[in-house]
């Protein structure tokens, strides 16, 4: 019981989506200094027979206005996707200015109710981000109203990313580079003179040729997996594990004495922090602070680290594993590739994990491989593609979206 009680008083509660009409997704844009600048939101909703701007209106109504943007993205700016006939239909939106970026498409000819439309939300303070930007004739009317747009960096030049970036520059827009698969696409985005990138890139491990990791960071990852593979409920073993760093003794105890659990005792020592608040807690807790220090420059992968891991739990736990933390931290413990810059087989040589963590995270084999790639998958929103007959896109929805909300609550927790 303490342990749940731990869990709940460090994160915000998780509200109930199993009746909610959308289910989210979300995928980060990040500045030119890999720092958090929005999520992209892609949502899911049962349409039926209903037109996609009837959706988008509903998903819009119903659950931006009862989820809440900011619980949705963590406090982030959200970027909408949204119609020409959303925007016509819904007036007054059902949400204010403040942290929303409405996307529209650049295909999409303009005419005069739409271009008065996108002037008066200006005029209330709204943002507009053109989305699919290629330079077409048809989208220079929009461009009077954008403050953004996106451009899809996948299949064009240098020259003609920076092309474009100048003529939007010109315009007075902020271009955004789009479709970023790798570090190799940012540089080339970065060198064409974009400042904001959205793509899988983050969650990717950079080419450094004869690159070295720093012994503080392998020490640190070492540690982390040494305290992920032990008996679950041995006191003793996780009190060992953690007496083995000091530093982290004293970020445990400081973090775990702070206002985020809010705890009527103070706790002076590991041992009894791991009594009063459970193994599994501390563990995920060490973990967690241990991940944080490797690269404290990238804050959305901790967070994409946090909500992988905590959906990989949850269908674990769903469909009846015996050993659900496990799945856990091998959805944590997915991203030090990324966190290390170095391929996943190099980043965890020598760590000492099982054969079946190893294989789950050097090539998604075996039960815990084939959940973190639904979890993977549920980061895109392809909830359809990594159903099981046992647990629908619908309950993996929710399972997901419970995921980044206990992430976001989390990781707020360590600032």
């Amino acid at each position: 019981m303490a342990e749940h009680v731990a869990l709940a008083a460090t994160a915000p509660p998780a509200p109930s989506f199993a009746d909610a009409e959308v289910l989210f997704a979300r995928q980060p844009i990040l500045d030119a200094d890999s720092r958090l600048a929005g999520y992209e939101l892609l949502y899911r909703g049962d349409t039926g027979s209903e037109s996609p701007h009837a959706a988008t209106s509903r998903v819009a109504a119903s659950a931006l206005s009862d989820l809440g943007l900011r619980q949705a993205t963590g406090g982030a700016p959200a970027f909408i996707n949204v119609t020409t006939e959303f925007l016509l239909a819904m007036d007054p939106l059902p949400f204010g200015p403040e942290g929303v970026v409405l996307e529209i498409a650049a295909d999409r000819v303009p005419d005069g109710p739409l271009l008065d439309r996108l002037s008066r939300l200006r005029q209330h303070g709204y943002m507009l981000a053109l989305d699919g930007y290629a330079g077409q004739p048809g989208a220079d009317p929009l461009l009077d109203f954008a403050t953004l747009a996106k451009v899809e960096a996948r299949g064009v030049g240098a020259a003609g990313l920076a092309v474009l970036v100048a003529r939007l520059r010109a315009r007075g827009i902020r271009p955004i580079a789009n479709g970023v698969e790798a570090h190799s696409d940012h540089d080339r985005c970065a060198d064409a003179g974009f400042e904001l990138f959205q793509g899988d890139f983050v969650c990717r491990p950079r080419e450094i040729i004869g690159h070295s990791v720093p012994t503080a960071s392998i020490g640190a990852l070492r540690l982390a997996a040494g305290i992920s593979a032990g008996d679950e409920g041995d006191v003793d073993e996780l009190e060992k594990a953690i007496a083995l760093d000091p530093g982290l003794s004293l970020r445990l105890l400081r973090f775990v004495n702070s206002a985020a659990f809010s705890l009527r005792h103070q706790i002076k020592s590991v041992r009894q922090a791991i009594v009063l608040l459970g193994p599994r807690t501390v563990r995920q807790w060490a973990m967690l602070l241990l991940l944080s220090g490797i690269d404290e420059q990238r804050g959305p992968l901790l967070i994409t680290a946090l909500s992988r891991g905590r959906t990989c739990e949850a269908i674990a736990r769903r469909l009846g594993a015996d050993d659900a933390s496990a799945y856990f931290f091998t959805g944590m413990l997915s991203v030090v590739d990324a966190l290390l810059d170095l391929p996943m087989d190099e980043a965890i040589r020598d760590l000492p994990l099982s054969e079946d963590v190893v294989a789950a995270l050097v090539d998604r084999a075996g039960g815990k491989g084939r959940t973190l790639t639904m979890a993977e998958a549920c980061e895109r929103g392809a909830w359809d593609d990594a159903a099981l007959p046992g647990l629908d896109a619908g309950e993996l929805a929710v399972l997901h979206v419970e995921a980044l909300t206990w992430a976001d609550g989390t990781a707020a927790g360590l600032t």
